[in-house]
């Protein structure tokens, strides 16, 4: 995969710095300053946990030791990589918008990884997907985390642009097979660049939603796109809720030809941002949950990685987790598995 930035019609591109993360706390800081900082973003601010662990982590639990097989250990995908991550702040101009603002999380070491392109949800801004970023980035890919431009509520809401914006801004960035990956509208953004793309990766919906019931925007939108999606897909999604569309972009994946799909119990729709804020749990948190925040979000973080290294081919362990890693989950009611 080629690293380089090229020039299509109207995209142009303009670089403006680079710092390194290395050092948890000051990485924690460091972001933290760059969300405050960020007037792109409509919302998003809170603490990132990130922990450094080293080279290799290991799951607890063995696989295959009931079955009288000799136990496998599952890499623990709910801890920080073995990379050090690198952040660049850039600009690209992008069909309808002349200046979109996006970041690059990039892994030190690795030459050419695989290209994750992060959207956020509807009037939140890239901020709350920050540790996602580079949760993802840590574990050897490159994450393009944008704020995108057609969620303005006063200005219009654009749902197709923004998928259409995510996808020209991987032609930009030079990325010949790309994953697009994200929360809410942002995974319905996801969706639609996918479908645009004549060769992603993959796709990763965390909570995805579709359009309905919005007044000027046309219901169900993701129907249009979603059965042209070739590629690989999975979809993680909270309990039923109006912030999640009641579940209603589990149809989206359900016209897919290769997907995974599981609901996480308790999982309200702030679960899926990384960080979250007050404004989403003051909104959209649950009012009773069976499982606590902890045990809520280190399973969505393991899944959504495992997808992540599914998807990129980075780490066979990715497979094997969605596969086997998450019988105890289900078996405690925590995860359920639709298919």
């Amino acid at each position: 995969m080629k690293r380089f930035l090229i020039g299509l019609g109207v995209f142009t591109l303009a670089s403006c710095g680079m710092n390194v993360i290395n050092d948890p706390q000051k990485e924690q800081d460091e972001i933290q300053n760059d969300i405050e900082n960020d007037t792109d973003s409509i919302i998003g601010s809170g603490d990132i946990d990130v922990e450094d662990t080293g080279t290799e982590t290991e799951e607890d639990e063995e696989v295959g030791e009931e079955t009288g097989q000799e136990p496998v250990l599952i890499t623990d995908f709910s801890q920080t990589g073995p990379y050090d991550v690198s952040v660049e702040s850039r600009t690209a101009s992008v069909t309808d918008c002349a200046s979109m603002s996006y970041d690059i999380y990039s892994p030190s070491g690795p030459v050419d990884p695989p290209v994750v392109i992060l959207g956020h949800g509807f009037a939140r801004g890239s901020g709350v997907m920050v540790g996602w970023a580079v949760h993802f980035a840590s574990w050897g890919v490159e994450v393009l985390l944008p704020t995108l431009c057609h969620y303005n509520i006063f200005f219009g809401v654009d749902h197709e642009m923004n998928g259409q914006n995510m996808k020209e801004l991987g032609d930009i960035h030079g990325s010949i097979e790309t994953i697009y990956a994200g929360h809410s509208a942002g995974g319905l953004a996801a969706i639609i660049a996918a479908s645009l793309d004549d060769n992603p990766m993959g796709v990763l919906g965390l909570d995805v939603t579709d359009t309905q019931g919005v007044p000027g925007v046309r219901d169900f939108i993701g129907r249009d796109y979603a059965g042209s999606v070739g590629c690989p897909a999975f979809s993680i999604i909270g309990e039923a809720s109006s912030c999640n569309g009641e579940n209603n972009g589990l149809t989206l994946f359900r016209m897919m030809s290769d997907y995974r799909s599981v609901q996480i119990t308790s999982a309200d729709h702030c679960d899926f941002e990384n960080p979250t804020d007050s404004v989403c749990e003051m909104n959209c948190e649950n009012s009773t949950t069976l499982f606590g925040d902890d045990e809520i979000r280190t399973a969505i973080t393991k899944l959504g990685t495992a997808a992540i290294m599914s998807l990129s081919g980075l780490s066979e362990d990715g497979d094997i987790f969605w596969d086997t890693g998450v019988d105890t989950w289900i078996d405690i009611g925590l995860l359920q598995e639709y298919e």
